[in-house]
């Protein structure tokens, strides 16, 4: 029986394909997540609720509906990254729509303006802002083990 002491650490390679899993899938996960909002805005869903709703009802839903409505896809990331085997979530799920907050706040989808539409820079911030939260957050890996 092999002792405590025999378990295999994890290489510098096995470590590093990990990291860029744990980085492309964050990516991937924070740009559909976006691709999901522009979908309902596109599609008028969103103009729907906005123009049948009197001012006192547009008023709660822009106070209590919107950032209930952005709480609940920054805690959908979460599943959605744990199913698909990234550990651990919670970090992601915090910094991602930090980091997107703050390219909204430098007013990064202005100065990329000339690589697309806006829908096309603002998913390429989101996947970029939930990828480099998973970077960021690589070492806590280490620590779950």
């Amino acid at each position: 029986m092999p002792a405590v002491t025999d378990i295999p650490r994890p290489t510098a390679g096995g470590f590093a394909f990990r990291v860029l899993l744990r980085v492309v899938v964050s990516a991937a996960v924070g740009a559909v997540l976006l691709i999901a909002w522009i979908w309902a805005y596109q599609s008028g869903v969103l103009d729907r609720v906005v123009n049948e709703t009197s001012l006192g009802g547009f008023l709660l839903l822009v106070v209590v509906g919107l950032p209930v409505a952005l709480l609940f896809s920054a805690l959908l990331a979460g599943p959605v990254l744990w199913v698909l085997k990234v550990r651990p979530v919670w970090p992601i799920v915090l910094i991602g729509p930090v980091l997107l907050g703050l390219a909204h706040y430098f007013k990064l989808p202005d100065q990329f303006a000339g690589v697309g539409d806006k829908w096309t820079v603002l998913t390429l911030l989101a996947g970029a802002s939930y990828g480099l939260a998973g970077l960021l957050t690589a070492p806590a890996m280490l620590k779950k083990r």
